[in-house]
């Protein structure tokens, strides 16, 4: 036993010495009170204090290196779902009894799960069945990926896939003619890397019945060729155009989709998440895969509220007004989620503060050269002071700079109407962000979710974003250094299936480099480089302190809920260039391996 856990603390022993001649009896009360307040706590190496005798131990994971706020110690001992004692490897492993599992980690790493914030998990399981190719394929590419697609299906089926960039092609060349070269009979649908455009042939224009008649939605644009025939590109709420034409994934199809999803989250040590935008047909498969305990994770899911159109809005309206029906054990239904504005990409709708470079192409011209705020600010003052009154968190979804300042306005006007002890509110993305709005974040009480995983040199950013905005403004491109400067509370999300891969190990990574993963001579933002120890603070315990649970897990302590991923090898003691290829061997989830390497749950549609 550490004989040091329980000891006389001198500068407690002096100061309760000089209460002796005043008052003996409560000398030695204080000084009881002060000294076991001391045994519950801890130093770098020391337990914190053992379980009591008629604690069972389920689990003991030893021989390792588990990462704990006091430092670095061998083992820890887990009961019921909580951790219950961690230290030195003989010290817990006497806490064993003949059916207590023992792991021996051989030397691997212990640490908190991983919290990602910005998830479609949804939209990246049912990508697992979509036609795929390379990010940033060029056009020829493209067109061998469909051929190959287009010889799997029947005539007259849908054939959806992609994610296309849109700064690969030509002026022009990027239309319903080249997709109808490839697949004449099948309507095709092709999402781009922001998944706020779509790309469709002729076929799928058809059936979507989108004509040279039809006009623009609000906040949408059909794109059209110099004679006003609708060209194949379908942009922001337009895309509702064709997607409401193709037949909806059935029930086992969507089941099947979220499992993959959280499956392949649970490989890269993934613990809890936020679903990013969830509509009212969505949610009741999300509660009842988390309630057969299908998805393990803690999930929050954000329910969409769009402004236009009205049937749209009241059935979103109703879908929140609804919500607590769906919340479970591990799923909160108590986020709103506000699309107000685009990306500021090749389509450049997203709300930007100056107005956009000039466009590249001819059938680029017409588009608003600032983007467009979808909410007239009015509107967003009224929404978000109604959803904070309810205590709602509310994810904004804000690529471009003049939109992050709407969506501070909109809070400000909240806080006064409501009182300053509300919900943290978040503004998603921040690609662009004025320095002058980074710095009212914190007095707001509000947070900073940054996704997606593109902090580093991408297509999506290098040429599209560059193309649109300039080179100057690239310069703080996604401003997490920034936002960390001031104190407030800065989280992470994916934004997967948005970005290829859902690996919080790359992000950690990159967001120490601002280089390719693996290290490259390209760099992005390089100002808004931070330290791996705030990368790595970001990914856990600030994405519990957003979901609301840091009370239960986000570190390794006694008292903490067993949320924890094993990795084989220390990313603190690896070189950076190699944190993204950080292997996991197990996920544990309220004390219950979820995930191990050598037997993984289903991580594939077959």
């Amino acid at each position: 036993m550490n004989t040091n856990l329980c000891r006389i603390d001198p500068f407690r022993f002096n100061f309760v010495s000089r209460l002796w001649r005043l008052h003996q009896a409560a000398a030695i009360a204080l000084l009881v009170l002060a000294n076991g307040v001391l045994c519950a706590q801890s130093t770098p190496g020391e337990s914190p204090g053992l379980p009591g005798a008629d604690r069972h131990i389920d689990r003991i994971l030893t021989n390792g290196q588990v990462l704990t706020p006091a430092g670095w110690v061998e083992a820890l001992a887990i009961s019921d779902g909580v951790i219950v004692a961690v230290g030195a490897a003989a010290e817990i492993k006497a806490l064993q009894s003949a059916d207590t599992e023992l792991i021996d980690l051989d030397g691997g790493t212990v640490l908190p799960g991983l919290h990602d914030m910005h998830v479609h998990p949804l939209f990246a399981g049912l990508e697992q069945f979509a036609c795929g190719f390379a990010p940033g394929a060029a056009p020829g590419e493209i067109a061998e990926a469909m051929g190959k697609c287009v010889a799997d299906k029947e005539p007259g089926e849908w054939i959806q896939g992609g994610n296309w960039i849109g700064a690969v092609f030509e002026p022009g060349q990027q239309n319903k003619e080249f997709l109808d070269e490839v697949a004449p009979h099948n309507p095709v649908i092709l999402t781009d890397e922001a998944h706020h455009s779509v790309w469709l042939n002729s076929r799928a224009l058809e059936v979507a019945g989108i004509t040279p008649e039809t006009p623009n939605p609000t906040d949408g644009i059909i794109e059209r060729d110099a004679s006003g025939e609708p060209n194949g590109l379908l942009r922001e709420t337009a895309v509702g155009l064709a997607y409401r034409a193709m037949p909806p994934p059935n029930e086992a199809r969507k089941r099947l989709a979220l499992t993959l999803a959280s499956n392949i989250m649970l490989s890269f040590g993934i613990t809890s998440y936020q679903i990013a935008s969830v509509r009212g047909e969505e949610l009741a498969t999300i509660a009842a895969l988390s309630e057969e305990g299908v998805i393990k994770q803690r999930v929050r899911a954000c329910l969409v509220w769009s402004p236009t159109p009205d049937a749209l809005r009241l059935a979103n309206e109703s879908s929140i007004a609804q919500r607590e029906h769906y919340a479970r054990a591990r799923l909160a239904t108590d986020c709103v989620k506000m699309f107000l504005d685009g990306v500021p990409l090749e389509s450049r709708t997203a709300a930007m503060l100056e107005p956009y470079q000039e466009p590249r192409g001819a059938h680029e011209s017409g588009r608003p050269d600032k983007g467009f705020l979808m909410v007239p600010q009015r509107q967003l003052d009224e929404i978000v002071t109604r959803y904070d009154r309810q205590g709602l968190e509310i994810k904004f979804h804000a690529a471009g700079d003049a939109l992050v300042r709407a969506a501070m306005d909109a809070v400000a006007v909240a806080r006064e109407a409501n009182g300053w002890g509300g919900p943290m509110h978040h503004v998603g993305h921040n690609s662009f962000v004025s320095f002058a709005d980074i710095l009212r974040a914190r007095d707001l009480h509000m947070a900073w979710e940054f996704s997606p995983y593109i902090w580093y040199p991408t297509p999506i950013a290098s040429l599209d974003a560059l193309n649109a905005v300039g080179a100057e403004r690239m310069k703080r491109f996604i401003p997490i250094k920034d936002a960390l400067d001031t104190g407030a509370l800065v989280v992470a999300g994916s934004d997967w299936s948005v970005v290829p891969s859902v690996n919080p190990w790359l992000a950690m990574e990159t967001m120490v480099t601002r280089q390719m993963p693996g290290g490259s001579d390209e760099t992005l933002a390089v100002s808004q480089t931070v330290s791996l120890e705030s990368a790595f603070r970001i990914l856990t315990t600030n994405g519990a302190r957003m979901m609301g649970h840091a009370n239960r897990v986000g570190s390794i302590e006694t008292g903490m809920r067993a949320d924890i991923v094993v990795t084989a090898t220390n990313p603190f003691e690896a070189p950076i260039t190699r944190v993204h290829a950080t292997e996991v061997i197990m996920t544990i989830i309220d004390g219950e391996l979820v995930y191990h390497s050598a037997s993984p749950p289903q991580l594939t549609p077959n």
